[in-house]
């Protein structure tokens, strides 16, 4: 359930525009300032961002660890420093252009989970300092890899230099990275020249509306449909609907007991939900005292 001064917002996210942008801009639309995305675009990426105002920020956490869906232009034959198309270009010589079975040999190598280096031009932070800032003043950018897993990548079109594909992925994923991890597989370097995010979980085109859309809709008070409700954003938590005397002790940080309740599910987080589908909060299982526990509490609009 959710007011003019709160919501989970699906953003079609236009290109040259930082997810900080989306956000600023937003702020500005409903003149608040607790405002937050779900997972940062690059500026040349365009597709769903999801955004979340007033106390439903709290959920950003949780939103993001959703799986996300991308479609994706390389351009093969060349290297970029930032692994997309606004980078320093450098052609790459001595290759021969992979076929399509090739292609396709090199792309299913790439899938699964493994250990994937995050591109130093991206808004990780070394030691408090986004490590694009460091990269461009040619500072040396130690970043770890972090485990991640390619669900699918289906190769859609391909006349060289460009390939075009869908990938469906983990959180943390960086398509910029997989670029650069296939044109080395190949041999001939491969950059980003064009991303659209096409899913974040369950939530895609279909819920998602531009800027100019949400501040016409903002100007006319017409918040009906605007936003979405969090119990469609948060389909990779289980959802646990308890009764209005647990939901009153749940609302007001304690513990609740639940008979029969799978002690095998450990400490898994769940969505607390009441009959309407009203988020209550998020609510962790706690084996030593055998209650769901409040992680983070909300109160119906």
């Amino acid at each position: 359930m959710a007011t003019e001064d709160e919501g989970i917002l699906v953003v079609k996210k236009g290109p040259g525009l930082t997810s900080h942008d989306i956000v600023a801009r937003l702020r500005r639309i409903f003149n608040m300032r607790r405002v937050g995305h779900c997972g940062t675009l690059d500026p040349l990426a365009t597709g769903v961002l999801v955004v979340c105002l007033g106390r439903l920020t709290r959920l950003n956490e949780w939103i993001a660890n959703a799986d996300k869906e991308y479609l994706a232009t390389f351009c093969l034959g060349a290297n970029s420093d930032t692994g997309d198309a606004n980078g320093v270009i450098q052609p790459t010589d001595a290759y021969e252009p992979p076929n399509f079975e090739r292609l396709k040999s090199s792309l299913q190598a790439l899938t699964g989970t493994y250990d994937q280096v995050p591109p130093v031009f991206s808004a990780i932070k070394v030691n408090g300092v986004p490590s694009y800032r460091l990269a461009r003043q040619n500072k040396a950018v130690p970043l770890k890899a972090r485990k991640i897993t390619i669900k699918e990548i289906e190769p859609l079109q391909y006349s060289w230099p460009m390939l075009r594909i869908r990938v469906a992925c983990s959180k943390g994923t960086y398509i910029r990275s997989l670029a650069m991890d296939l044109g080395t597989d190949l041999g001939c370097g491969a950059y980003v020249n064009a991303l659209h995010r096409t899913r974040v979980g369950t939530l895609d085109e279909t819920n998602a509306w531009t800027l100019e859309e949400i501040e016409t809709r903002v100007n006319e008070a017409r918040f009906d449909g605007l936003f979405v409700p969090p119990v469609q954003c948060l389909d990779n938590l289980p959802h646990l609907v308890l009764n209005s005397l647990d939901l009153k002790r749940f609302g007001s940080g304690q513990g609740v007991s639940i008979a029969l309740f799978d002690a095998v599910k450990k400490r898994q987080n769940y969505a607390i939900f009441d009959i309407n589908q009203c988020l209550y909060g998020i609510g962790c299982w706690d084996l030593d005292s055998a209650l769901m526990k409040p992680v983070k509490v909300f109160h119906p609009a």
